[in-house]
C-alpha cells in the first residue's frame, strides 16, 4: 500500500472511531450500533456485546440510567458527565476490504460537569471491513482497560445477561420495574 492509500485508509477509520464516540458522548450512543455489522461484536472488558441489537440494547439501557437506578439494580454509579478520548490510532491493512485498528481510550466521566473521576485508559483493537455499499463498519470493536479509577463505568459493570432481562422493561421515576400487570 502506498503512503497516500494508508493515509485515505487511516482517515476513514479515524473518522469512523471519532463518530462512534461522538455519538456516544453526545447522542447517547442513540445511532452507534449502526457503525457495526450486522453480526459486530462489541467488547469492554469481560462485557461482549453481540449484533447490531444487543449493542443498541445496551446503548438504550445506558440512557434511561440515572444514578440512583443504575445503583440500586447493578451496584454501580451513573455517571452523568462522560467524554471518551482517542489516541494513537495505528491502522493495519490486512486485506483489500478489511483492516485493524489499535490504540487507546481515555475515559473522563463524574457525576456532575464539575467533578470527573481519574480518568481510566483502555487499549482500542477494531477489525473492520468495507462493505458491499464502500462504507467502512465493525466487525469488532474492543476495549480492554489499562488503568481504572475507582470508579467502575457502566460499560464495564454490567452483565449482558441482566440486559437481556431488562432491555424491554419498563421503569419507574424510581428505576424499579413497572408491575405489567396492575389490577
Amino acid at each position: 500500500m502506498n503512503p497516500h492509500d494508508e493515509l485515505l485508509l487511516w482517515h476513514a477509520l479515524h473518522r469512523l472511531e471519532v463518530a462512534y464516540w461522538y455519538d456516544v458522548d453526545f447522542n447517547e450512543g442513540r445511532t452507534s450500533h449502526e457503525l457495526f455489522t450486522p453480526d459486530g461484536v462489541k467488547t469492554v472488558g469481560h462485557n461482549r456485546f453481540e449484533g447490531r441489537e444487543q449493542i443498541r440494547a445496551f446503548y438504550e439501557w445506558r440512557a434511561r440510567q440515572n444514578g440512583v437506578t443504575a445503583e440500586r439494580q447493578m451496584g454501580i454509579s451513573g455517571l452523568r458527565a462522560v467524554r471518551h478520548l482517542v489516541a494513537n490510532l495505528h491502522v493495519a491493512s490486512n486485506s483489500e476490504r478489511g483492516a485493524t485498528v489499535r490504540g487507546m481510550v481515555i475515559f473522563y466521566g463524574g457525576k456532575t460537569k464539575r467533578q470527573s473521576n481519574p480518568p481510566m485508559v483502555a487499549d482500542l483493537i477494531n477489525e473492520c471491513v468495507l462493505n458491499e455499499d464502500n462504507v467502512w463498519r465493525f466487525k469488532s470493536h474492543t476495549l480492554q482497560p489499562v488503568f481504572m479509577s475507582n470508579e467502575t463505568t457502566q460499560s464495564m459493570a454490567i452483565d449482558p445477561n441482566f440486559l437481556k432481562r431488562h432491555a424491554s422493561e419498563q421503569l419507574d421515576h424510581r428505576g424499579n420495574a413497572k408491575d405489567q400487570e396492575r389490577s
